[in-house]
């Protein structure tokens, strides 16, 4: 065991004293980071999962070929993963790899935690994307996967649509089209945009939500690191990450890097991706040897016009920085990004004044995308915050020069335990922590199943019977801009004792 992982695993075992002492009870399972399942059996096409041991036979299983299409993987009890070296569930190299291995159902933390979370790529052997969730997918569909693959494009040709798309000339269109003619060598070319469709929106699968991660990431072989799921090519909901992400000593590789993903994807053409309600607070480093992207959130969008960043926050004291391109909430190339806000305390290039002549750093993108309704932070004095939405761009209309004038954007629900006839308050969590603007309204709770507990007096959890069930609810705000088919639903779990 090295000393990093020894002192990690001192704490932990320091932090479980100091709460027994205090006579909090622990709901949390420590894997011992040798022993891989069994996967419990689907009940109702529902497996609950409650060990690292079980979650690290899951793992396998994805890495061995089961998508898991149309089942719910449920978290019932927190997991500390010990800070063992996690092989990410899943993996990416490019499109049409036979080695390519991805998740297509639904994975719920049920508002749970893991922590420990230590993944460090030093090849390529599990691909491209180091993460708790190394790639997820939207669930096959035959027809529209054939549709997307009969009309190929080639890279450079792909690359010049792209740039002529963002309304380049000269040395900046030169610039995009090497970088992505590159990048859609390496993993592939989308099909052509004219044909792109915004429905279907959601995913029936190639979904996690509802999940917290605590951890580190890092990939000095490849090219992605994330602290939830790396490749996405599906939908992450209500999901909270802290720790560290990097990537660096990689060689001649490009670096993508983000506190929730590294890459929004998708070479289906009918095909959105998203990532929704989502909360960081992280250290992101992206030092490639090549073209480098850093963000908050996300690193960047793979295909453009299809890639969507809805009510995401980066907490206070969150850095960011990158070799090449450093946004707040993503490095660079973001299609879309909507009602999001970023508290981080430094969004650098290679550790430059954002607002220098030639860095690309913005308060919310690094480089190149749209942005609406969306705040930052740069407080006074501050030489580490950008002053523009979008680094080169000129827009500065949700500059925030203190933490309580920026909206919350993300609201997570917390999972909660009742015994049965007990009562319990249905607690949600606002972000950014602090803010303070145009507070969004918490509206109606509901239950999974309300023979195992409801909702009274409008926000408390009732128990009825003995077992496991699910917490939502729905957030909505008059100052957010809506978003075709997206909804800020945050969800937990519910665990009825005797």
């Amino acid at each position: 065991m090295s000393k990093r992982k020894f002192c990690t695993l001192l704490l932990t075992l320091v932090t479980a004293l100091v709460l027994s002492v205090a006579g909090t009870a622990l709901a949390e399972d420590t894997w011992d980071g040798e022993t891989r399942g069994p996967v419990p059996s689907a009940v109702n096409n529902v497996i609950t999962i409650t060990t690292g041991a079980q979650l690290a036979g899951f793992a396998d299983a994805v890495n061995s070929g089961t998508t898991y299409q149309g089942v719910t993987v449920r978290l019932a009890d927190n997991i500390n993963l010990g800070s063992w070296d996690w092989i990410p569930i899943g993996r990416f190299f490019n499109y049409g790899n036979a080695g390519n291995r991805a998740f297509k159902g639904t994975f719920d933390g049920a508002g749970h935690t893991i922590r420990g979370l230590f993944v460090e790529f030093t090849d390529k052997t599990y691909g491209e994307t180091a993460a708790l969730f190394g790639y997820i997918d939207y669930a096959a569909v035959a027809s529209t996967y054939s549709a997307a693959k009969a009309s190929p494009v080639s890279p450079t040709a792909r690359a010049a649509a792209d740039a002529a798309s963002l309304g380049l000339t000269g040395e900046a269109y030169d610039k995009v089209v090497a970088e992505r003619t590159a990048l859609y060598e390496d993993f592939g070319t989308p099909g052509d945009a004219s044909t792109r469709s915004v429905s279907p929106s959601y995913a029936n699968g190639g979904t996690v939500k509802n999940l917290k991660v605590y951890g580190d990431v890092a990939n000095r072989g490849g090219q992605g690191a994330a602290g939830v799921v790396c490749w996405n090519d599906g939908v992450i909901e209500n999901c909270y990450f802290e720790g560290t992400i990097t990537i660096e000593q990689n060689g001649s590789n490009r670096a993508y890097a983000g506190g929730i993903c590294s890459l929004l994807g998708d070479d289906d053409v009918n095909n959105n991706t998203y990532v929704v309600n989502c909360v960081a607070s992280a250290d992101v480093k992206a030092h490639g040897g090549s073209y480098s992207y850093a963000g908050g959130i996300a690193g960047y969008c793979y295909a453009m016009g299809r890639g969507y960043i809805v009510n995401c926050s980066v907490e206070l004291g969150s850095k960011v920085d990158s070799y090449m391109d450093a946004g707040g909430v993503v490095g660079g190339f973001a299609n879309h990004v909507v009602n999001c806000s970023s508290a981080a305390a430094s969004v650098t290039v290679d550790g430059h004044n954002p607002n220098e002549t030639g860095y690309f750093a913005g308060g919310i993108i690094g480089a190149y995308g749209v942005v609406d309704n969306c705040h930052w932070l740069q407080t006074s004095g501050s030489t580490t915050q950008p002053g523009v939405a979008i680094g080169g761009g000129s827009d500065v209309s949700g500059l925030r020069t203190s933490v309580g004038a920026l909206p919350i954007d993300s609201v997570l629900v917390q999972s909660v335990s009742v015994a049965v006839n007990g009562t319990t308050p249905a607690v949600s969590v606002s972000y950014p922590t602090g803010a303070a603007a145009s507070a969004p309204t918490v509206g109606t709770w509901a239950t999974g199943d309300t023979s195992i507990a409801t909702i009274i007096q409008t926000d408390t959890v009732h128990g009825i019977s003995e077992g496991i069930t699910t917490l939502s609810a729905t957030v909505t705000n008059t100052a957010w801009t809506s978003v075709a088919d997206v909804s800020v639903t945050p969800g937990s779990g519910i665990t009825v004792t005797q």
